[in-house]
């Protein structure tokens, strides 16, 4: 039977909503903290757990867990997902590297980066880090792998088009960053679509995304 226009517009409407409610803040006022201090971290992880929490519930309330096809064996992730982890964070790694060549020849910057300085962190400093780059991996990977692309195949798109979508979606919100920072963050997004496509679940995805984000950190820091 053909979809029907309406039919086709419900997932569209509903993936806009479920993001302008997971990401509202990055519409609104940001609260007088300290970027990348202590409290910063320990806050951004208090949000992310929020927004796992809320799209697990839109998964759950929409079409279930099984349509999202996790591809997880439990709750915990294995070994296996770890290495696979490792694997993804390399290649997130790698590409970052080359973007970052790219950017520094032509001489452009990352704003939200640039007030990071050197001098180590703290233990506590540090554990909430790891905290928020678990947070921020996993809300990340639910939403745009799993959530936004399955909605957009619910909306007639096809899977290439549904992960190119998603990428966009992905770098657009990394709007603070810049256009470099974007188009970057766009093609991280298809690096883990990539890893997507061949299997991966949600505990590689979103444990090599963390990973990623704290080396990054550790770098610049």
């Amino acid at each position: 039977m053909e979809q029907r226009p309406i039919d086709r517009l419900a997932p569209i409407l509903l993936l806009i909503a479920v993001y302008g409610i997971v990401w509202i803040d990055l519409f609104l006022p940001q609260p007088q903290t300290e970027l990348f201090s202590t409290v910063w971290y320990g806050f951004s992880a208090a949000k992310s757990a929020l927004r796992i929490v809320f799209i697990l519930l839109a998964m759950r309330l929409w079409l279930g867990f099984e349509e999202f096809n996790f591809g997880i064996s439990g709750i915990f992730p294995t070994a296996k997902d770890v290495a696979n982890g490792i694997l993804v964070a390399a290649s997130a790694v790698l590409v970052a590297l080359l973007f970052a060549l790219l950017a520094l020849f032509s001489g452009a910057t990352n704003p939200l980066l640039s007030p990071l300085a050197g001098g180590g962190e703290k233990p506590l400093t540090l554990l909430a880090m790891i905290l928020s780059s678990l947070g921020i991996g996993y809300s990340e990977e639910l939403f745009f792998r799993f959530f936004a692309v399955r909605t957009l195949e619910k909306a007639c798109f096809s899977a290439s088009a549904a992960i190119l979508a998603s990428a966009l979606i992905f770098g657009v919100s990394h709007g603070s960053q810049g256009i470099f920072g974007m188009i970057g963050a766009a093609m991280l997004a298809l690096i883990f679509s990539f890893f997507r496509t061949k299997g991966k679940g949600l505990h590689a995805l979103a444990l090599g995304h963390a990973l990623y984000d704290l080396v990054i950190l550790l770098a610049v820091t």
